[in-house]
């Protein structure tokens, strides 16, 4: 699946319910918002975007990956982790690493992306 199909907001907003499922089992809109620092109300719109793209669904409680966001999700997280790593373990702040990989994980191709990752890893980079 080619991940540039959607923009970058509706890619962090889609990670960020990824994240809150990850890590509280569930999501709910106010996750969300707390996570990427954002309004209830943008929260709600973002979600009922990806509602209608197909990635989320939502119930009376809390909102659901669906297959296609559940595996777009994953390759955005662990794109974001991997590059958060590297550059922790290069020595970059934490707070900067996340900044700089949030960044990178929305403009590095796919190509590129998997390259790298594959360089690094047979010179025990990473």
């Amino acid at each position: 699946m080619d991940q540039k199909v959607i923009s970058r907001s509706k890619e962090d907003y889609l990670k960020a319910v990824f994240i809150a499922i990850k890590t509280h089992g569930t999501c709910r809109n106010v996750d969300i918002s707390n996570h990427l620092g954002v309004s209830k109300a943008s929260a709600c719109i973002a979600v009922k975007k990806l509602e209608q793209d197909g990635f989320v669904k939502r119930d009376d409680l809390r909102i659901l990956l669906t297959d296609r966001g559940l595996q777009l999700a994953e390759k955005l997280y662990e794109k974001d982790m991997f590059f958060v790593k590297w550059f922790k373990e290069i020595g970059v702040s934490e707070k900067t690493a996340k900044e700089d990989a949030c960044m990178i994980e929305h403009v590095i191709s796919e190509e590129t992306y998997s390259k790298l990752r594959a360089y690094l890893k047979k010179n025990q980079l990473a």
